[in-house]
């Protein structure tokens, strides 16, 4: 067993259930070393000089260090040198600044995006959470390298490729039981949205297709998880008005035992997002043997059997809405909840966990 450091300036939401996941599933000895999961900005800007400053205060060798997507790394490196000057580093990628959506009419900070190429070329192993992550970083790191004035190098990018891999996020499925005990599906179909209500999951995406079908005169419920985030759609907090008695949950749901059990009573569960770097409401929903309906494209088609694609996966939202309809008319077969069990499957900890394991023992030398 190795000992490493895990090195995270944003300790919240999915980079916290990660590390706390990874300390009890990874197979090493973690120590944690983080910020308070806010102001993401001032986390990437701050984060190495606060956590470098603090890192003085942790005793002991290290076999490895481990740190996120939001660490500037050759900052933190600098700042505690020599200390880890021959301590391997893996950098492991949630998501990047560069491909992340922006707010209609804002600009690329390529601050942000330059930090997590300087971090990637300064690890000695970079990890994405899925093989699209990884492709869509390198393929924007190509892109910008053909714009003129950029601060990149092709040898730099063909380093990161050589040394990048895809190790999954481990999601706590075993939390969400087996079903018999959590959840009865019974009554009209009930459409679940389990993810943040703001811009880049495109809510306004989900009321417009959930509103129009109501109107039709289908029979569905609604159920709407997840939580609200600092700028929630106005088109979301209006959907109370738009639905009436079909919306049976409208915001976070207490504890992770009533968001079990929503889970396993709900038939159906959608996406509208603008980007999906891995998906770990999606997974969850799987488990529990929800239907999706999700984009085709993103991570989406690794989280889907391609069996499935047809009639979960739409490119346009008009097919959205079709799917959604469909979806409501015909329940899904035992088979297909089976299916989707056993996809999502392959992300519980106790199956990724081993990958992490035998990923940071190689990365430490077997220390």
């Amino acid at each position: 067993m190795a000992r490493g450091l895990f090195v995270e300036p944003f300790f919240g939401g999915s980079h916290r259930a990660f590390a706390e996941g990874l300390v009890a599933h990874g197979g090493h000895d973690l120590q944690l070393l983080t910020l308070p999961g806010r102001e993401w900005r001032r986390r990437m800007r701050l984060g190495a000089q606060l956590l470098a400053g603090r890192a003085a205060e942790v005793e002991g060798p290290f076999d490895f260090l481990l740190v996120s997507d939001m660490l500037d790394l050759p900052a933190f490196l600098a700042l505690t040198r020599p200390r880890f000057e021959r301590v391997p580093v893996l950098l492991f990628m949630h998501e990047n600044q560069l491909t992340y959506p922006r707010l209609r009419g804002t600009k690329l900070n390529s601050w942000f995006g330059q930090i997590n190429y300087l971090s990637a070329l300064a690890a000695d192993r970079v990890a994405f959470n899925s093989e699209y992550h990884r492709q869509d970083f390198l393929g924007a790191l190509e892109q910008l390298e053909r714009q003129p004035n950029n601060w990149l190098t092709t040898g730099g990018i063909e380093a990161i490729r050589a040394k990048s891999t895809v190790l999954p996020v481990g999601v706590d499925l075993a939390s969400l039981g087996e079903g018999a005990a959590e959840g009865v599906r019974s009554g009209s179909p009930l459409l679940l949205w389990n993810h943040r209500w703001e811009f880049d999951k495109s809510p306004e995406a989900f009321v417009r297709t959930v509103t129009a079908l109501a109107e039709e005169g289908l029979d569905f419920r609604v159920a709407v998880a997840g939580e609200r985030g600092d700028n929630p759609s106005a088109a979301m907090l209006e959907l109370p008005e738009r639905l009436g008695e079909r919306l049976v949950q409208f915001g976070p749901v207490a504890g992770r035992e009533g968001y079990a059990r929503l889970l396993w009573e709900a038939d159906v569960c959608i996406s509208t997002t603008r980007h999906e770097f891995f998906g770990i409401s999606t997974v969850e929903a799987l488990w529990c043997g929800c239907f999706p309906i999700a984009p085709h494209r993103y991570n989406y088609p690794a989280l889907v059997p391609e069996a499935l694609h047809e009639r979960c996966l739409y490119g346009k939202e008009s097919e959205l809405m079709a799917l959604t309809r469909e979806a409501i008319r015909s329940a899904a077969s035992d088979a297909d909840r089976a299916a989707l069990r056993a996809s999502a499957g392959r992300f519980a900890w106790e199956v990724v966990g081993l990958r992490w394991e035998a990923a940071l023992a190689e990365l430490s030398g077997g220390a």
